[in-house]
């Protein structure tokens, strides 16, 4: 699953989302992962970054808005995907 992207500055939670230099149409690559997991409540969907992107990244959208980069190997991550997939 994966939707354009938009920058989104850092979110406290040592995550940073950016969109890609020179990419058309923009595309949002994740630099650095969230350092924490986040509450599953918290999540309301995701979407994975673009393979142009330097590094693999899942980006969670919150119930807030918010979106937040994960690695996509940790298994907290594997399962929000997973869940996320069935709802």
């Amino acid at each position: 699953k994966q939707k354009p992207g938009r920058a989104f500055p850092g979110t406290g939670l040592n995550s940073s989302l950016s969109l890609a230099v020179g990419s058309d149409p923009p595309t949002a690559c994740c630099f650095s992962y969230t350092a924490r997991k986040i509450p599953r409540n918290f999540v309301k969907d995701y979407y994975s970054t673009s393979s142009m992107c330097s590094q693999p990244g899942i980006v969670f959208i919150t119930k807030r808005g918010r979106e937040l980069c994960a690695n996509p190997s940790e298994s907290w991550v594997e399962e929000y995907v997973a869940d996320l997939e069935l709802n």
